[in-house]
């Protein structure tokens, strides 16, 4: 039988989500845990998106394989039984045997949080990105809607496998002023190339900085190149929320127990 399981966790002392032999990564203690729970037949952990060294996840889907008689509900207890503190299995659903996490999502959402008070937060330094001066977020607003639609992200990729593509179709991009004064990036793709949204987010605060425009941010879209948009947004600030499905398989929905 497949599983699919809805991971969060905090990344800030993970070298990320995906394997890496001699690094501490999500995919590993997950497996680490299946392992201890229903044996070696388990087998790899696929994962929808891949995150990087200090991005965190809300809305982390898994899939693994295995045979056992507990319940959903008893498999995610024994996960979170078996897993560290900065990272748990909010909740498990049966799915069908060619379900692919990663293939079958029809979109991501991510959210990056800055604050450019006048002072750090020690108590959120993990999760957002503080900058030393106030930014014009309405600029930074108006500027977020032009990553809207279907385009090529190569100026805001970092190295990619030779032939792939970096078009990606955005259907979500903005750029709020929240009431405690931080400022949020939420944004909703089919998919994202490697360091997307960070080097975004280092566009934006750069807009709001006032050091670059609007338009300067345009023609990196309308003339895509690999030295466009070199500068990358620590990891620290970067969420993902939720990764969304035709099916009923929605992390933003309940699942069955």
């Amino acid at each position: 039988m497949r599983l699919a399981l809805i991971v969060e966790y905090d990344g800030t002392d993970f070298s990320g989500s995906q394997f890496q032999l001699n690094a501490r990564t999500v995919q590993g203690v997950l497996e680490d845990a299946t392992t201890t729970i229903f044996g070696a037949q388990t087998g790899r952990i696929r994962m929808a998106s891949r995150t990087d060294a200090g991005v965190h996840a809300a809305g982390q889907v898994a899939a693994v394989d295995t045979v056992t008689e507990m319940s959903n509900g008893e498999i995610r207890n024994a996960m979170n039984g078996n897993l560290p503190e900065d990272v748990c299995v909010k909740l498990v659903q049966s799915v069908p045997a060619d379900f692919d996490p990663r293939r079958a999502a029809v979109a991501r959402e991510y959210r990056y949080i800055i604050n450019d008070g006048h002072a750090p937060s020690p108590i959120r330094r993990r999760y957002e990105y503080y900058v030393h001066r106030p930014l014009d977020d309405v600029a930074m607003a108006d500027c977020a809607q032009i990553f809207v639609g279907v385009h090529d992200f190569t100026s805001f990729a970092a190295a990619s496998i030779e032939g792939s593509s970096n078009v990606r179709e955005v259907v979500t991009s903005k750029v709020t002023r929240t009431d405690d004064g931080r400022i949020v990036f939420d944004i909703r793709a089919n998919a994202f190339v490697r360091q997307q949204i960070r080097r975004m987010v280092a566009s934006l605060v750069a807009v709001g900085h006032g050091s670059r425009t609007k338009e300067w941010v345009a023609s990196l879209l309308a003339t895509p190149r690999r030295d466009g948009a070199t500068q990358n947004a620590p990891p620290h600030g970067l969420t993902l929320q939720r990764v969304v499905y035709e099916s009923n398989l929605d992390n933003g929905s309940p699942l069955d127990e």
